[in-house]
């Protein structure tokens, strides 16, 4: 099978990114992560974020997106490593693996009154409710450090964003007996939304 083509980095999208951070327990999180990363967390707990963008034409691509991540320490560094990510793009789903050795799959996302199902070859993975609330008048940056296991070592990857917090958000719904079962029936620790993002990937 022949491999879409994809931009040379860094990669400048826009969209709307809604993310999330979750509390799960330290034995079940899933991997793989860098040889010699430690999740951050506390006690027997461990964090993942979850991150939903609609990357809008006037960008390198257009494509919709969930990532989940573990926020990690390696050595000196933080950073995050990307466990699972879904692209409704090939263009994105080739890119992803062969740029950044992110493990990047195809899913499809269907929006009807207001809620978005994601779904792959295997079934529903989640579900999205938007619910809009106020821009913010600021920009906000948003700084970030990819780091992924690779044949050999760690992949480092930085990216940038900057976008307007909005007050309210996403809500999250996740299959039971789909890949994120850990996070079915869960309430995030904490959740944010950039509207207007611009964001670098690849710097």
């Amino acid at each position: 099978m022949t491999k879409a083509p994809y931009p040379s980095p860094p990669w400048k999208l826009r969209g709307t990114v809604q993310a999330a951070l979750w509390r799960v327990p330290r034995a079940a999180l899933p991997g793989p992560l860098p040889e010699g990363a430690k999740p951050l967390g506390w006690g027997g707990s461990a964090l993942l974020a979850t991150v939903r963008a609609g990357w809008q034409p006037g960008g390198d691509l257009a494509y919709g997106e969930l990532v989940v991540a573990v926020p990690v320490r390696l050595g000196r560094r933080i950073g995050i490593t990307i466990i699972a990510a879904w692209v409704d793009s090939p263009a994105a789903l080739a890119g992803g693996q062969a740029l950044w050795a992110i493990p990047k799959r195809l899913g499809r996302f269907e929006t009807a009154g207001g809620r978005t199902t994601l779904t792959d070859a295997n079934g529903l993975v989640a579900a999205f409710t938007d619910r809009p609330g106020r821009v913010l008048p600021l920009r906000l940056p948003v700084p970030l450090r990819m780091l992924q296991p690779e044949a050999g070592g760690v992949r480092i990857t930085r990216a940038a964003a900057t976008g307007r917090p909005r007050l309210g958000g996403s809500g999250w719904e996740f299959s039971p007996e789909g890949p994120l079962a850990l996070l079915a029936g869960k309430r995030p620790l904490l959740a944010l939304t950039l509207a207007d993002a611009e964001a670098r990937f690849g710097l």
